[in-house]
């Protein structure tokens, strides 16, 4: 399991949609919380009218969210006119950024309506770089996830069959100005239908902003790691944090926290100690269309000899359906390891993401 480099699959299941009555609840909660009172509204180069919840645009593709179709992406260039119900930030080509709503009508009139109350006309729509709404203080409710599932069988000519199996489960709810993420770890390794190991990670933070970009952060952190001998992990911490972007194609938060740590070793007894922890989260779309880089970064201090790294980033290509193609390096640092471990864990995986 601890193995340096394991290629691995993940599958990823939705264990809300198992019956009928499964996936007509879960749509139905979908476009209750996911759409706005209000509707955006749309009209092809063909003449189709859809309306919907216009999340962003960017160079070559709108977002819509419909109650009919779920979400959809339409080719920027196939856009005949566009009303937007709600103030989004606006990026034009010429550097100049906006924010209010956006209203292009067929003939070429595009109005900018300011939330300062101006009003900046331009030629075309063509003169909008980019748009998105303004989350999370702008939507009042939103909720987006993934669950998945890995599980990797071995059989031996000596008889001894091993399974491993690993769940992932992670949330983020945002409502009005507060956002809760969460993620919780099962992973399990079985020798001849005989639980040898396990780990049980649950790390939730909840945030408070106070301005579009700043929040106060509270998290905590529960782990139960049997390979490393690890009995008990907890940490409480408090802290502020920047989130300078916040876009589909683009997002960046970074925070700083005061955290008390409080862990017990099978072997080493109990530690118990404050110290400081910078959390990093880095999204950006690359060159290539539909294809993303995430970098994850938890940096705990607790003084020069002891310091723990934990990073992971990700290639992940986006395909219908929220499915993504993942490639995914993990690497993490220890000052003081436990005793007979390293102080370094690298991990590389290949796998299959859904997202909702």
């Amino acid at each position: 399991m601890r193995s340096a480099f394991p290629y691995r699959i993940l599958v990823t299941h939705n264990l809300l949609l198992r019956t009928s009555v499964g996936k007509l609840l879960f749509s139905s909660l979908l476009a209750l919380f996911s759409l706005p009172v209000f509707s955006d509204q749309v009209i092809t180069g063909s003449g189709d009218q859809l309306t919907g919840f216009i999340s962003y645009m960017d160079g070559s593709k709108l977002r819509l969210s419909t109650s009919h179709s779920g979400t959809i992406n339409l080719n920027r260039s196939h856009i005949q006119s566009l009303i937007l119900e709600r103030n989004v930030s606006i990026r034009l080509k010429n550097g100049k950024r906006y924010e209010g709503r956006l209203q292009s009508i067929t003939g070429g009139v595009t109005l900018i309506e300011t939330i300062d109350g101006e009003t900046v006309e331009l030629s075309t729509m063509d003169d909008v770089k980019y748009f998105y709404y303004l989350s999370p203080i702008n939507r009042e409710f939103h909720y987006s996830g993934s669950i998945l599932a890995e599980i990797d069988i071995e059989h031996s000519e000596s008889g001894k069959n091993s399974r491993e199996l690993e769940l992932t489960l992670e949330n983020s709810i945002t409502y009005e100005n507060l956002r809760n993420r969460s993620k919780f770890e099962y992973e399990r390794d079985s020798s001849n239908n005989v639980t040898t190991d396990r780990e049980i990670l649950f790390d939730t933070s909840i945030d408070y902003f106070v301005s579009p970009k700043i929040f106060l952060t509270s998290r905590f952190r529960y782990e139960e790691d049997l390979f490393e001998n690890l009995d008990r992990r907890r940490i409480f911490g408090l802290g502020i944090g920047h989130q300078p972007w916040l876009a589909p194609f683009r997002n960046m938060l970074y925070s700083m926290d005061l955290v008390f740590l409080d862990e017990h070793y099978q072997d080493e007894g109990q530690v118990q100690e404050f110290g400081l922890e910078l959390r990093f989260y880095y999204k950006e779309e690359t060159i290539i269309d539909g294809l993303y880089f995430f970098h994850e970064n938890n940096l705990l201090y607790f003084g020069k000899d002891d310091k723990r790294i934990e990073t992971i980033s990700t290639l992940e290509y986006g395909l219908p359906y929220n499915i993504g193609i993942n490639l995914n390096y993990e690497w993490d640092y220890n000052d003081a390891p436990e005793s007979g471990d390293s102080k370094t864990y690298s991990n590389l995986t290949f796998g299959v993401s859904y997202r909702w």
